[in-house]
């Protein structure tokens, strides 16, 4: 079965990740091929795969050149069902082209159901889609509404032997920290939904109780975040937090980063299947999230990890100084998160209900 996976962006981005993680294990009888529509560091991830990948970036007027790029690239790479991960226009015209072709597809849907773009695409993933997979149930619901015919629940997976509890000084070795100290990680793409001006704000307040800690901010930004990074330097500076805050810019792998965290704070305005929830739970992780999307879906309130509300400096304070305090209760949220990491989230059991719902769908197209 030959399998084309459609991702508009080539940022390593969750939904990307997430495509490649799941290309990179379908098995010898499935054989995937990548497209975006720009150059990016998944390149470098697909050139040591195996796996042919083609870069299309001329649009056209009203997609054109785009749908009749896709056409060639189902007819030459003989493609037998179309996995589009995000909903996104570059995913709408690969939609259309394996309409007009008769190709399968399956169609993920990992954004925010409210905004107008998920809205104005909401026709064409109902017209194109032969399954649509959602990676919450909070999306399904408000985006759908009452109808969820056709529709999965598929929640993203992490590959729990890559991500798991090890020792690691990394960032104390590469920022100079003394190891005494206790550190607070945010790892994600520096974007506005992101929601780190207020994990930013809720330094001093924590500072007021306790110093012996640091903010470790792990990855980087696309270039129309290039305005937001900066006002986070300036909010940084205004507040005189320079020497608490470190930035690792973008990391191929973040797995020693995260195991050198003590908390991992979350602090989305909007999130869908965090990856990073998802890997810190995996990496027993203490965990402090905003009560937002599907993340109360992943995240238990005080079981695996702790809930505030969004845009509150002061919650992510009360939250943070309160795991900072106990010991016992961070050990406490990171084991019962791995439990569930395990159990729900296991990137083998992703793998096999994909596979298993691609197999469904070519064999329908068959009969």
């Amino acid at each position: 079965m030959r399998i084309l996976f459609v991702n508009h962006s080539s940022y390593l981005s969750g939904a990307t990740i997430s495509c490649l993680n799941l290309m990179a294990g379908l098995g010898e009888d499935v054989v995937p091929v990548f497209v975006t529509r720009e150059d990016g560091p998944i390149m470098e991830k697909l050139r040591g795969s195996g796996i042919d990948w083609y870069i299309l970036q001329k649009k056209g007027l009203l997609g054109i050149n785009y749908i009749i790029s896709f056409l060639k690239i189902l007819q030459s790479e003989k493609i037998d069902l179309v996995h589009l991960n995000t909903l996104t226009p570059f995913c709408k015209y690969a939609g259309i082209a394996s309409y007009l072709k008769r190709i399968p597809v399956v169609w993920v849907v990992r954004e925010n159901p409210l905004i107008s773009r998920s809205r104005r695409l909401k026709f064409w993933l109902q017209k194109l889609a032969n399954r649509i997979v959602f990676v919450d149930n909070d999306t399904r619901k408000k985006l759908l509404s009452g109808g969820i015919n056709n529709t999965d629940i598929i929640y993203n997976g992490v590959d729990t032997d890559i991500f798991r509890p090890v020792k690691s000084d990394y960032l104390f070795e590469r920022f100079n920290i003394d190891k005494n100290t206790k550190l607070i990680g945010y790892i994600g793409m520096i974007t506005e939904r992101k929601g780190l001006e207020y994990l930013i704000k809720s330094l001093p307040l924590i500072k007021g109780e306790s110093d012996n800690f640091k903010l470790v901010i792990v990855g980087g930004h696309k270039p129309g975040d290039v305005k937001y990074f900066s006002e986070l330097k300036k909010l940084i500076k205004h507040l005189s937090l320079e020497d608490d805050i470190f930035f690792t810019g973008l990391l191929p792998d973040v797995r020693a980063a995260l195991n050198s965290l003590d908390i991992v704070v979350l602090p989305s305005l909007e999130e869908r299947c965090s990856r990073t929830l998802l890997e810190s739970l995996a990496c027993e992780k203490a965990v402090v999230a905003t009560r937002v999307g599907g993340t109360p879906e992943i995240i238990e309130d005080r079981i695996n990890g702790i809930l505030i509300e969004s845009a509150d400096e002061k919650q992510i304070a009360g939250a943070v100084m309160q795991l900072l305090r106990n010991s016992d209760l961070r050990r406490r949220l990171g084991t019962n998160g791995r439990l569930k990491a395990e159990r729900m989230f296991d990137l083998k059991c992703h793998r096999e209900k994909m596979k298993k719902l691609y197999l469904e769908i070519v064999e329908r197209q068959w009969d």
